[in-house]
């Protein structure tokens, strides 16, 4: 602390009458220097009116200094500390559902099926069994013959197999056998593993033994002596008719969008959801449109927290009649969607054999398509009807 002023010695002496805590003095020509501790500095501004003087800090010394000095440094330690607290609560959870492979289920259809059965995000990890993930939804779909949760990270990653693949055979452990899920005509089949029981051209049922998991073993002399249990290997196609079916009504209400609309921002922490508009206006008739977001630091590293723009558009309805034309462009493009789901699952439209009628005021549509698709599904084998073999070489 630096004092100057002409009556350096008299505020000396005031400092020591009224007990002020100074040491390390060294006196100049108007100036005087010492050390004080924090109480007697703000003592001395008193005393330094009476001696006609002023009074400067030139250093800080002491822990209380330190640690006003480095308090950013400890609130940005303190901050990463808690970030990391927060962090690792955050992985103790699901924050995200996601699905692979599914072509005729749709991600919301099996979500709300998943919510109903209390598997959602929010979830602690530790309450989630993937095996039962797994079982529901192979229960409760005939069409998904395969499914597999995993957990990774803040998700959980649902792979589908709505038809059987060859996949199966190298997840599963069980022997067993490959049947025919349609009726048809095989068109070919290369088998890996297994007993084939059908050849091209072979008309087969639903339910009818293709592929068996009971491998036969012969001896040198060509005669059955053993029996050898494997998973079922084989890709096989058939030609299959797919029946498609569709109808709607000629008259129609066409929504005409007015330049009316409303935005809404949608902030959603953890399960909460928060609002943020100003001065929305009311509408009779409106569609919600909704774009979410969720957040997240990497691919599997999701945050409970997310946006969404809402824009909520008015409208009004008009009433229509679709011409014959119009009528059948619209439900042309309908089976050309259908057909385009068809592909996407690997299935080769070879006719299609869909007619178009217009009457009572509607459009119909019926007919088939004439594919080649992959065909079977699992059959366990049940090992309790095997044949007895009563060879030598089998009883030893």
């Amino acid at each position: 602390m630096k004092f100057t002023g002409l009556d350096k010695i008299r505020f000396i002496n005031l400092c020591k009458n009224n007990k002020l805590n100074i040491w390390n003095i060294t006196s100049e020509n108007d100036y005087v220097i010492m050390s004080c501790d924090v109480e007697s500095f703000y003592k001395m501004k008193k005393l330094r009116k009476k001696c006609h003087g002023s009074i400067k800090l030139l250093q800080r010394k002491g822990l209380l200094f330190k640690a006003i000095k480095y308090k950013k440094h400890i609130f940005f330690a303190v901050g990463i500390m808690l970030f990391f607290i927060i962090a690792k609560i955050i992985t103790l959870y699901v924050w995200n559902i996601s699905f692979e492979g599914n072509y005729s289920h749709t991600d919301i259809e099996l979500m709300n099926f998943l919510n109903k059965n209390k598997i959602e995000n929010g979830i602690r990890k530790s309450e989630i069994d993937c095996e039962e993930i797994e079982y529901l939804l192979r229960t409760n779909y005939d069409d998904i013959t395969w499914v597999s949760a995993e957990v990774r990270g803040t998700r959980i990653i649902i792979h589908i197999k709505e038809n059987f693949d060859t996949y199966i055979a190298k997840v599963e452990d069980k022997p067993y056998n490959i049947i025919s899920n349609v009726d048809g005509t095989i068109d070919s089949i290369v088998t890996r593993s297994g007993t084939p029981k059908i050849k091209v051209g072979d008309e087969v049922k639903k339910g009818q033994l293709l592929v068996s998991g009971i491998l036969e073993i012969y001896g040198d002399s060509e005669e059955l002596i053993n029996y050898r249990l494997v998973n079922s290997d084989s890709d096989i196609y058939a030609r299959t008719y797919i029946e498609y079916n569709d109808e709607f009504d000629l008259k129609y209400i066409e929504k005409e969008y007015t330049d009316r609309k409303n935005s809404i921002l949608q902030v959603d922490i953890f399960d909460k959801a928060f609002y943020l508009s100003l001065f929305q206006k009311k509408f009779k008739n409106y569609d919600i449109v909704k774009d979410y977001n969720q957040l997240s630091i990497t691919d599997n590293f999701y945050l409970p927290l997310g946006y969404s723009n809402i824009s909520i558009k008015e409208y009004k309805n008009i009433n229509k009649i679709y011409t014959e034309d119009e009528a059948r462009a619209i439900e042309e493009s309908k089976i050309e969607f259908f057909m385009q789901k068809l592909n996407e699952k690997g299935i080769q439209i070879i006719e299609n054999n869909v007619t178009i009628v217009i009457e009572n005021e509607k459009c119909i549509a019926t007919g088939n398509f004439l594919v080649v698709e992959k065909i079977g599904e699992v059959q366990y084998v049940d090992d309790t009807i095997l044949p007895q073999i009563s060879s030598p070489e089998n009883e030893t």
